[in-house]
């Protein structure tokens, strides 16, 4: 099966409206209503290969990205696999989807669709239940919600690449190494080490401005007081006032009198390290201009662990720059793509 013969109609739904209307004005559709209106009329339309091939190969390199997370994962070895999956499943899942009872399906991936992207290179489509729903009418009925994930397979490198939240990612990418036994040997690729866990190189790899950050104090201090933190507060309010009224000698007092109440081993630590005392998590954040050459970021940057950060930056699609953002979790090793426009383009720079 080619690439659209495995869209379904959520997939319709993460296309930007001016894709979906372009593709209703080349059918001689209605172009009018919302959004899901338009995928709705634009699905009922599309009920056949043909008509599919014409209407979904365009849009192909944005069906299985937009809106979402990925994450990648190494094997020793995924040689064989597409031959192992069809043994498996008893099912050629790249000639026809795989059937399936709904009443068996569970939180467990089960492998739907595939399509080739080249010799050793394809998408693989798993379907899942992710939760419930509550339908209100006369009484309250709550139903199993079923998700669709995408995974990219490079048998050559043995490679894989899924399209999920990290936590289903997981399982997914479980399930592809079990065709060929290679779950132990499965190891989430940690893409940001050889970045040195620093954010900034990320930023600057992609070309890109990071607007925000979140991270937690390196060091934590338990004996950290309400007589330090009031010292602290102290020195800032002395700072105000010298700038107002330039009277050194209050100053120096303000400091002396700090000095004494934080002690020894508090007073040879870093100022930004003691102002930092007690933080759980910090979150630093600027709208248009790039947080790094902001002087809080510069301060406080050498004495915080990063957890995450927003990183926004340009990709040339068709001679013509676009800005896409992205977060980059640290703890869970994956990014996510905050644009239903991204692209293949977008998640392959």
């Amino acid at each position: 099966m080619n690439v659209s013969e495995i869209v379904i109609f959520p997939d319709l739904l993460k296309l930007p409206k001016n894709d979906l209307k372009d593709i209703c004005t080349n059918e001689g559709l209605d172009e009018s209503g919302a959004a899901f209106e338009l995928a709705k009329r634009i699905w009922n339309h599309a009920n056949s290969s043909e008509k599919k091939h014409r209407m979904f190969t365009p849009y192909s390199h944005k069906f299985f990205a937009g809106k979402t997370s990925v994450s990648w994962y190494t094997c020793d070895d995924l040689e064989n696999l597409t031959k192992y999956i069809i043994e498996k499943e008893g099912h050629n899942p790249f000639e026809g989807k795989v059937p399936y009872d709904e009443k068996h399906l569970n939180t467990t991936p089960k492998l739907r669709s595939a399509s080739k992207i080249d010799d050793h290179s394809y998408f693989l489509r798993f379907i899942y239940k992710d939760g419930t729903r509550r339908i209100i009418g006369e009484d309250i009925e709550v139903l199993p919600t079923n998700k669709t994930a995408t995974a990219l397979v490079d048998e050559k490198n043995s490679f894989i690449e899924v399209r999920a939240k990290p936590s289903d990612a997981e399982k997914i990418a479980e399930v592809i190494a079990g065709y060929v036994k290679q779950q132990l040997s499965l190891h989430r690729q940690d893409f940001i080490k050889p970045f040195g866990y620093n954010i900034d190189v990320i930023a600057d790899t992609l070309g890109g401005e990071l607007y925000e950050s979140k991270a937690s104090p390196e060091l934590w201090m338990d004996t950290f007081g309400d007589d330090e933190n009031e010292a602290l507060l102290d020195i800032f309010e002395a700072l105000s006032k010298y700038f107002e009224n330039q009277d050194i000698d209050k100053l120096q007092e303000c400091l002396d009198n700090a000095k004494e109440i934080l002690g020894g081993d508090l007073i040879s630590l870093p100022f930004a390290v003691l102002v930092l005392a007690g933080m759980g998590n910090v979150g630093l954040k600027v709208e248009e201009k790039d947080l790094r050459n902001t002087a809080l970021y510069k301060v406080f940057k050498p004495y915080l662990q990063p957890s995450g950060g927003y990183i926004r930056f340009d990709v040339e699609e068709s001679g013509v720059q676009h800005t896409f953002s992205i977060v980059v979790g640290v703890e869970s090793q994956s990014i996510y793509f905050r644009s239903n426009k991204t692209t293949e383009t977008v998640i392959k720079k």
